[in-house]
C-alpha cells in the first residue's frame, strides 16, 4: 500500500505528461493535415507563385574609332544613386516610402532640376520605381554621376536608407563632346512599346533571339541608334527567383556579360573638327551681324569612289553628355523645343531648296534630251525675248550677262539660260527632270546606315497632279457636304414652299460657287504651269534635298554615274582581339542614265563656277593646288514681294581634284545669303585640311 501510495504521483505526471505529448502530436498532425490537405491547393498555388526569372545583366557598351582608330565614344565607370527593391523591402522598416523621402531630402542640393521641390523629387522617385514595379528583381537608377559629398552623405545615413546604394554602372563618354554629335547619337532607356518593337525588327537580335524590353539602354539616334544591337554587346543572365507580387527571394549571376564591339567609322574626326569649327565662324562672322538668332546650317564631305562619309555636321551642335541620366528643363528645352532644336540633325533630315546647285541637273536634262547644246547661246539681258513671256524670273545681276552658252551660264549661275533650258525640257518630257534628279539621289533615301534620314522632293508634272489633286477634290467635297447638311435642316424646318424655294436657290448658289472655286483653282494649283517649270528648273519651287544627298547627287556626276550608297560605319571589331567581324563594302545604288559625255561636260562647267568670272573664282584663289569644280546657290525663302522675299540660304556644293575627283562637299548656311561666301568657307577649309594645302607654307 505504501509502495501504491508512492508511485501516484508519478503516475499522475506520466499521464499528464503524455497528454501533452498527445496533445502536441494532435496539433502537428491538424497542421499536417491542413498544410497537406485541406489547403493543399493553396499552398500550391503560392509555391508556383515563387517562381525562377532569368534576367539580362547590361554588357559594357562597345567604343566608337573614327577612320584613324582616335577614340570618340566609350563606357566609363560612373557612379550612380539606385535602390534595390529587394533590400528595400526586406529592410525592418514599417513604410518603405518613408526612405524615399528621406533620400529625397539628402538628394536636393544636388538634384538635376534645381527649382524643384523635396516632395517633387520623392514623387518622380516613386514614379520611377511605379515604372519598374512587375521587374522589381532590377535597381532603380535614381541618378548618375554622383558627386563626391552625396556619396558622403549616403555612406553616413546608411542605415536610415536601406536599399539605397551607390553603384559603379558604365555610362557611355562622348571624348569630343559636340564634335559629330549627332553622328554618333545618345543612349538612354528605351521608350514606347512602338519603339521597342521597332529594337526587335533588328535582323540581328532576330537571329540572335534576343528581345528588347522595357528598361533596357538603347541608341535614340545616329551610330548608336543605327548599331545599337552591335554596341550593346552580348548580356549575361541573371537568375532570380521572384514571389508572385515580382518581389526578388534570391539572385545569382549563371552567365557574365560579353563587352559589345568596337565600330570604325569613316568619319574623319580631325576633318570633321575642321568643318564645325569653319562653321561655327561663318556664322560668327558673316550671318550673325545681320541675323544674330540663326544657328541652323549642314555641311556634308563624302568620299566620291566609295560613299564613305568624312564629316557631316549639323548646327546647331549637340553634345550627347548633356543627354545622359535625367535631363534640366533648360536642356531639354534646348535640345528638343525650340525652333532650332539641337537634336535635330539637319545634314540628314533637313529639307532645304538647293536653289542653283540645282541647275547641273537642268543642264543634264536638257543635254541628254537634246533639247541643248553645250555652245547654243541665250540672250541673258533680255528675259521677256528669250523666254517668250515677262514672267520669266530674272537675273540676280541687273541687266544679265549677255550672251551664255552652258559655261558662261553655269559660271555666271544664270537664270534666264537654265529657265530656258528647262521649258524646252519640260515641254518635251515632263517628267526627265525629276526622273534625273531621283537617278542622282535627289528626292529618294540615300540608304545611309543610321537613322532618321529625309527623302525631299523632285516637283513633276505627275507629282503635282497626285499630290495637290486630291487635297483640293477633297477640300471641294468637303464644302458640299457641309452645305448639304446646312440645308437639309434649313428645308426641312421651312414654312411653306416660298421659303422652300428661296432657300434651294441659296443651296445651289453655294453649291456653283464652290465648283467655280475648285474650276479656277485646278489649273494652278493641279496643273502643271509655266512659273512651275521656271522655279524648278533653277532649284527653287517645290524642290527641297538634305545636304547629304546634295553631296551625293555631286560624287555621282563626277565619279561616271555611279550613284553609290553613303555610309557611316567602316568596320566592327573584336574588342578584345581587334579581328575584324563586319566590314562595309561600296555600294552602288544606281548607275545613271545620263551618258559620259554629257556628264563630263557638266563637269567642265562646274570647273568655271571656281575660276575665272565664276561666282565662286575668288573663293579659292589662294590656294594654288585646288583643281575641281562646285556651284554656288542662294536660295530665296519666299515669294518675291513677301518678307521673306529678301532672305536667302547660302547653299554650295563641291568636288576636287578636278583630274581624279577624291571628295564632294555640301553645304547650307540658312540666312547666309551668297553660298559661295559662306558654305563656300566651309568647303574651302575642308579641301584644305583633306588635301593638307597649304599646310606647310
Amino acid at each position: 500500500m505504501e509502495e501504491d501510495k508512492e508511485r501516484k504521483p508519478y503516475t499522475r505526471r506520466l499521464w499528464g505528461l503524455s497528454a501533452v505529448v498527445f496533445l502536441v502530436f494532435l496539433i502537428l498532425g491538424f497542421n499536417l493535415w491542413r498544410l497537406q490537405i485541406a489547403s493543399a491547393s493553396y499552398y500550391e498555388t503560392k509555391a508556383q507563385a515563387n517562381i525562377m526569372k532569368l534576367v539580362s545583366i547590361p554588357s559594357n557598351r562597345g567604343d566608337i574609332v573614327d577612320r584613324n582608330g582616335e577614340l570618340l565614344v566609350t563606357s566609363v565607370p560612373q557612379f550612380a544613386l539606385t535602390i534595390d527593391w529587394m533590400d528595400l523591402q526586406s529592410a525592418p522598416i514599417d513604410n518603405w516610402q518613408e526612405v524615399v523621402a528621406r533620400l529625397a531630402g539628402y538628394i536636393k542640393p544636388y538634384w538635376p532640376i534645381k527649382e524643384q521641390s523635396v516632395e517633387n523629387i520623392k514623387v518622380d522617385i516613386l514614379v520611377m520605381m511605379q515604372n519598374q514595379q512587375w521587374e522589381r528583381y532590377r535597381s532603380v537608377t535614381v541618378m548618375n554621376d554622383v558627386p563626391d559629398p552625396l556619396k558622403a552623405i549616403i555612406a553616413e545615413h546608411k542605415d536610415e536608407l536601406p536599399g539605397v546604394n551607390i553603384e559603379a554602372l558604365p555610362v557611355r563618354d562622348y571624348r569630343k563632346g559636340t564634335l559629330a554629335g549627332h553622328l554618333l547619337g545618345y543612349v538612354r532607356e528605351v521608350g514606347s512599346e512602338e519603339e521597342i518593337a521597332s529594337f526587335n525588327e533588328n535582323p540581328q537580335a532576330q537571329e540572335d533571339g534576343f528581345k528588347y524590353t522595357q528598361g533596357d539602354q538603347v541608341g535614340k539616334m545616329g551610330v548608336e541608334k543605327g548599331y545599337d544591337y552591335w554596341l550593346r554587346g552580348r548580356e549575361g543572365v541573371q537568375q532570380v527567383i521572384v514571389d508572385n507580387s515580382a518581389r526578388p527571394i534570391a539572385k545569382e549571376v549563371i552567365q557574365p556579360s560579353e563587352p559589345g564591339k568596337t565600330l570604325q567609322l569613316t568619319l574623319d574626326a580631325k576633318l570633321q573638327a575642321v568643318v564645325e569649327k569653319t562653321l561655327d565662324d561663318v556664322f560668327r562672322e558673316y550671318v550673325h551681324p545681320e541675323h544674330p538668332d540663326s544657328n541652323q546650317g549642314a555641311a556634308v564631305v563624302i568620299e566620291v569612289k566609295t560613299g564613305k562619309i568624312l564629316a557631316m555636321t549639323s548646327h546647331p551642335y549637340m553634345d550627347p553628355n548633356d543627354l545622359t541620366g535625367i535631363i534640366s528643363e533648360e536642356l531639354a528645352e534646348k535640345y528638343f523645343r525650340v525652333k532650332d532644336a539641337a537634336s535635330f540633325n539637319r545634314a540628314l533630315a533637313g529639307t532645304y531648296a538647293p536653289g542653283s546647285t540645282f541647275k547641273m541637273i537642268t543642264a543634264m536634262a536638257g543635254l541628254q534630251s537634246g533639247v541643248v547644246t553645250p555652245y547654243e547661246q541665250f540672250n541673258s539681258s533680255n528675259v521677256a525675248a528669250t523666254l517668250g513671256t515677262q514672267h520669266g524670273i530674272q537675273e540676280w545681276l541687273p541687266g544679265g550677262f549677255g550672251l551664255v552658252n552652258l559655261n558662261r551660264a553655269m559660271a555666271k549661275s544664270s537664270n534666264t539660260y537654265f529657265q530656258a533650258v528647262g521649258q524646252r525640257v519640260f515641254n518635251k518630257n515632263g517628267e526627265l527632270i525629276k526622273q534625273i534628279a531621283n537617278e542622282f539621289g535627289l528626292g529618294v533615301y540615300t540608304g545611309v546606315d543610321i537613322p532618321g534620314e529625309s527623302k525631299g522632293n523632285a516637283p513633276s508634272p505627275e507629282w503635282k497632279k497626285a499630290t495637290f489633286g486630291p487635297q483640293l477634290e477633297k477640300k471641294r467635297d468637303n464644302d458640299l457636304a457641309k452645305i448639304e447638311e446646312e440645308y437639309k435642316v434649313k428645308l426641312g424646318s421651312a414654312k411653306d414652299e416660298a421659303e422652300r424655294k428661296q432657300l434651294e436657290n441659296q443651296r445651289k448658289n453655294k453649291i456653283n460657287q464652290v465648283e467655280a472655286d475648285y474650276a479656277n483653282n485646278a489649273p494652278w494649283q493641279v496643273n502643271w504651269q509655266q512659273f512651275d517649270s521656271f522655279n524648278t528648273s533653277i532649284g527653287q519651287g517645290d524642290n527641297i534635298y538634305t545636304p547629304l544627298q546634295l553631296a551625293n547627287y555631286v560624287a555621282t556626276i563626277v565619279n561616271g554615274g555611279k550613284r553609290m550608297q553613303p555610309y557611316m560605319v567602316d568596320k566592327i571589331l573584336d574588342p578584345v582581339t581587334g579581328e575584324v567581324i563586319f566590314q562595309n563594302q561600296p555600294v552602288v545604288k544606281n548607275t545613271v542614265s545620263v551618258s559620259p559625255e554629257v556628264l563630263q561636260t557638266v563637269k567642265e562647267a562646274m570647273s568655271k563656277v571656281t575660276s575665272g568670272e565664276g561666282t565662286a573664282s575668288g573663293l579659292f584663289a589662294d590656294v594654288p593646288d585646288f583643281s575641281g569644280g562646285g556651284k554656288t546657290g542662294t536660295a530665296q525663302l519666299g515669294s518675291v514681294g513677301t518678307a521673306a522675299g529678301n532672305l536667302f540660304n547660302g547653299v554650295f556644293v563641291a568636288f576636287a581634284p578636278y583630274d581624279d575627283p577624291q571628295i564632294a562637299f555640301a553645304g547650307v548656311v540658312e540666312y547666309g545669303g551668297h553660298g559661295g561666301e559662306t558654305a563656300g568657307a566651309v568647303a574651302k577649309a575642308a579641301f584644305m585640311e583633306y588635301f593638307g594645302w597649304g599646310a606647310n607654307k
